[in-house]
């Protein structure tokens, strides 16, 4: 009974969102602003959307022999619900990613997902500002790596094969239709540049014009994990002791201002009204 109303509730979110997803897909010609939706079904052939009129959704499989999607068939609604989706809306700054109908829903009425996503470029443009150039491009070869293992794990439905072109890689990164990007060649360089290194190091392997993900790639991402970690207990252990000095002078001028006190080199009374009347302002103003 609960797996009914959730199939009819999957396909009325399907039956909203379909005519928005056929219409902006990639064949709209927008690079900066187009959905693209991979499905797979049991038999683990794998397809794209193309099409959705009179409750009719149009697919092209993916001929692995030919190398494109080919042959296209139109099937229901609920035999589309009964695929394995994956929703990827590409923008400028990226592609964002939905395992299926209700998280796309969902993100698409509050924007989560999205709002999420901005915090997230946010903080990174924040935070790289504070890293020499060196470590962003140990980051940069770290992420891909992160990216392409997942990617073979997962083997999501945008997923066609188990080694990857160099523009599969960027349209990963940057969307299916990079190629129309004004920084396009920007995009290629650099993804080029960091799969040769992972290839010098063993993380990868290359063959014709396909990478391979290695069992090294593993141990140099744990590796990675391990030293980030490290330094973020040095950092912290540092951020306390400064603290801890801060303290110890703090409570070193007290028992000092105290001491003088005591002698009746100093007028604790005194001292305690001038602090009392201190204005951060006019101290302010004055070291202006």
């Amino acid at each position: 009974m609960f797996d009914s109303k959730m199939a009819e509730f999957r396909q009325g979110r399907w039956k909203k969102h379909l005519p928005m997803l056929v219409s902006k897909g990639s064949r709209s010609g927008n690079p900066y602003d187009y959905y693209a939706v991979h499905l797979v079904d049991v038999d683990r052939n794998r397809y794209q959307l193309v099409g959705y009129k009179h409750r009719a959704v149009t697919l092209a499989r993916w001929d692995y022999d030919v190398g494109r999607y080919l042959d296209e068939r139109r099937i229901s609604v609920a035999e589309l619900d009964a695929m394995q989706a994956e929703i990827i809306h590409h923008r400028s700054y990226g592609p964002l990613s939905f395992s299926g109908i209700l998280g796309f829903s969902f993100s698409y009425r509050t924007r989560f997902a999205y709002l999420k996503t901005l915090f997230s470029r946010g903080k990174g443009k924040l935070v790289s500002t504070f890293f020499a150039n060196k470590e962003l491009k140990s980051r940069d070869r770290i992420a891909l790596l992160n990216l392409l293992v997942n990617e073979y794990i997962q083997q999501r439905p945008s997923r066609l094969h188990a080694g990857v072109l160099i523009e599969e890689v960027i349209a990963m990164l940057y969307g299916k239709l990079w190629y129309k990007h004004i920084r396009n060649e920007e995009f290629r360089r650099k993804v080029r540049l960091l799969l040769k290194s992972l290839v010098i190091t063993g993380d990868l392997a290359q063959k014709d014009e396909h990478y391979y993900v290695q069992p090294q790639s593993v141990a140099t991402i744990v590796e990675f994990e391990k030293e980030e970690r490290r330094v973020e207990q040095q950092d912290k252990m540092q951020r306390n002791f400064v603290r801890l000095m801060l303290v110890i002078t703090a409570s070193t001028a007290l028992i000092t201002l105290a001491l003088l006190g005591l002698a009746g080199v100093v007028d604790l009374h005194k001292v305690w009204d001038f602090i009392s009347n201190l204005n951060p302002f006019s101290i302010l103003m004055k070291l202006v």
